[in-house]
């Protein structure tokens, strides 16, 4: 019997495993996140997809942990005029998507492991179940959040109640919110782990001297990793 006969069957089981798996983020070893809430975190945009009869639907939109002391719930609101705010549903499936930086990176910068070109990039997928909200009381919950968390840095933190006086209550009709029930979350830091010290040096220096944001910060987060 050859050697390729002889791994059908474990091949097979492979397959069928492969097949039966619920989908998740691919995020081969040794790019797997340590912590996937923190880049949740740290990149509150995300792309919330679900779907239903008509399709599915996707909508940019910013998204945080409701309590700071859990990890169990997102929220989040979106336009109610939006088709996709409509769509939501009780106990749907959804699944947002949180990007972080990303650089290109050339082959010319691998000196000593050569490559072909690739991309480095970190993003975390939460997946989970969409409860609408659309009550008085929980939308304002839901945008005083969002105030807090992206105000949380400032000196002079801006709230909810210092908005001028009826603008809240006559916006609240224009938004549907929702709280999204966390299931799973998973994320991916993919940062020349596979390459040796002096190629990742040299992916550094070349980031830099691109100098834009998302450059300047894959080569921060790189200079970061443990040496191999």
């Amino acid at each position: 019997m050859s050697a390729d006969t002889a791994t059908l069957p474990d091949l097979r089981s492979r397959l069928l495993a492969a097949a039966t798996m619920k989908p998740s983020l691919f995020a081969p070893d040794p790019f797997g996140a340590d912590d996937a809430s923190a880049i949740v975190w740290q990149y509150p945009f995300a792309l919330l997809v679900t779907t239903s009869p008509d399709g599915i639907h996707a909508t940019s939109a910013p998204m945080y942990f409701e309590t700071g002391t859990s990890h169990d719930v997102l929220v989040g609101h979106l336009a109610r005029r939006n088709p996709h705010a409509q769509a939501l549903r009780e106990d749907q499936d959804a699944l947002a998507v949180f990007s972080g930086p990303n650089a290109y990176i050339s082959p010319r910068w691998y000196e000593e492991k050569p490559e072909v070109p690739t991309w480095n990039y970190v993003a975390a997928h939460v997946r989970g179940t969409i409860r609408p909200v659309d009550d008085e009381e929980g939308l304002r919950r839901i945008l005083a959040r969002t105030a807090e968390i992206m105000e949380r840095n400032s000196d002079r933190p801006w709230t909810l109640d210092q908005a001028p006086e009826g603008r809240v209550s006559l916006l609240l009709p224009m938004i549907r919110g929702f709280r999204l029930k966390i299931e799973r979350i998973e994320g991916v830091t993919r940062l020349s782990q596979k390459h040796p010290q002096s190629d990742r040096l040299n992916v550094i220096r070349n980031l830099l001297a691109q100098g834009d944001g998302d450059s300047v910060q894959i080569a921060r987060m790189i200079a970061g990793l443990r040496r191999p």
